[in-house]
């Protein structure tokens, strides 16, 4: 999988330097946002504030001179002058550097600029709102079409359009717009913006520290646990591998006691065919060549015989128990074929034998016996407790896994009661899952009284058994 480089620079950076990176983004983002948030509402403010003093101060001159718009359309002669003295060539003139006054339906009355007398125009949302009584501005917003001379004199003006009312009923007769110079404005605002972004960058900058300083401590906390954990790892790391070494040294040692205990009883059961076994056939054979011949035998010699006749099968009962076919040569498929025919010829049951799987797979000397041993007790289990004519053995093969598994449709029993040692002292089902964990491997049993038995014998290579 092809990765992206920024996702590996990302991936290499510390925790505070990625709190960093991302924080220095988000943090810029929302300081642009605030930051034109407020430097916008202040200057709102501002223009707003100003506007309202100069409209105040306007009125008084412009509202008495206005008072007869209440029922005519247009000014007087003498109110025309009137106004046009006031703003020529006085301290307001000064600042004041056009207006204009406004009837209902965009018609100007009266301006500063003669040719705009007598001109309808569309309403502009500022004239709109100085119509519903309320006092309304913009600074540099000179994009109307009545606004082409002020635009004109590229100057900072602050547009005003203030209401008149009429004295006696409050009522909005007229609306007086005018431009005031701002240059004082502009360095007002200009300062309340400087001042309005240094608080706001100020405050995200110490913010910025304030949380930068937290992730650090904590980041510096989460590499030392870190680093601890990296050093218990290691460390269980280590006595994993001995102990995985351990293991193996314990299987391997296992594996070598059980093939010698193997071939010594072996030995034993020879020992016991070939030596007593032997000596007790020569023994009955004297003693019937010894008694004589005749119909009425000595009861004594007879109970003689009868005795030696009972230890010479059970000797030889005990040395076909004891005794193993030569398994060092035998192959997976051969091993279990011998273990299947033996039991079908001693019991007469049907065994169904399959292979699922490599059949050469490799078993060293003690796996050899414990699969034969695990057959040899299994099937004769199902013989004589499970009361069947009939069992299957499979076996599974995979790289590095072994599994026997044997089935029968019989009684069933409860595992839990099977796996204890016998009134005999017999060990049973417990001997074979023990013999199967000192080489490495395991013995599952499945059974149900009344619905049959299943049990599967894992082992596993020597240095894959972990």
């Amino acid at each position: 999988m092809n990765l992206n480089p920024h996702q590996i620079h990302w991936s290499r950076l510390t925790l505070p330097g990625q709190f960093l990176l991302a924080g220095a983004i988000v943090m810029t983002a929302a300081m642009l946002i605030v930051g034109f948030w407020v430097s916008s509402r202040i200057e709102q403010a501002v223009v707003q504030n100003s506007a309202t003093s100069a409209a105040l101060f306007m009125e008084s001159f412009v509202s008495p001179l206005s008072q007869e718009l209440a029922q005519s359309d247009e000014l007087s002669g003498p109110a025309a002058r009137a106004l046009t003295e006031i703003f020529d060539g006085t301290s307001l003139g000064e600042r004041v550097v056009s207006y204009k006054i406004w009837k209902p339906g965009g018609l100007i009355v009266h301006a500063s600029d003669p040719a705009l007398i007598g001109q309808v125009f569309k309403p502009s949302d500022d004239l709109k709102r100085a119509w519903t009584g309320r006092i309304a501005a913009s600074y540099e917003d000179l994009t109307d079409l009545e606004d082409q001379a002020e635009a004109a004199l590229g100057m900072p003006l602050l547009e005003v359009y203030s209401p008149i009312r009429e004295v006696w009923t409050g009522q909005v007769i007229a609306v007086a717009e005018f431009y005031e110079l701002a240059d004082i404005l502009d360095t007002e605002i200009s300062d309340a913006r400087r001042k309005s972004w240094l608080v706001v960058g100020s405050a995200f900058l110490a913010s910025g520290l304030l949380l930068f300083g937290i992730v650090q401590t904590g980041g510096r906390t989460i590499r030392d646990q870190r680093k601890q954990l990296e050093k218990q790892l290691q460390e269980t790391q280590v006595v994993s591998r001995q102990n995985l070494a351990l293991r193996r040294r314990a299987v391997s040692a296992s594996s070598r006691a059980t093939a010698q205990t193997e071939r010594t009883i072996r030995r034993i059961g020879f020992d016991l065919h070939d030596g007593p076994a032997q000596y007790l056939a020569l023994a009955a054979l004297r003693l019937d060549g010894a008694l004589p011949d005749t119909g009425d035998k000595n009861p004594d010699a007879l109970e003689v015989r009868k005795s030696l006749d009972k230890a010479l099968g059970e000797i030889r009962a005990i040395s076909r128990g004891l005794a193993l076919p030569d398994l060092d040569a035998l192959d997976l498929k051969t091993l279990a074929r011998r273990a299947v025919d033996d039991h079908e010829h001693q019991t007469g049951m049907t065994i169904g034998l399959s292979f699922i799987g490599d059949e050469s797979f490799p078993l060293e000397y003690s796996q050899k016996v414990c699969v034969y041993r695990f057959l040899q007790e299994t099937l004769s289990n199902a013989a004589r407790h499970a009361q069947v004519e009939e069992a299957a053995v499979i076996i599974e093969t995979s790289a590095h896994t072994l599994l026997v598994t044997v089935r029968d449709q019989g009684h069933g029993f409860e595992p839990d009661r099977a796996l204890k040692l016998r009134d005999d002292g017999g060990q049973g089902l417990l001997g074979l899952v023990d013999r199967a964990q000192s080489i490495g491997g395991n013995l599952t049993i499945q059974s149900e009284p009344g619905v049959g038995t299943s049990m599967c014998l894992t082992l596993s290579n020597v240095e894959n058994s972990t």
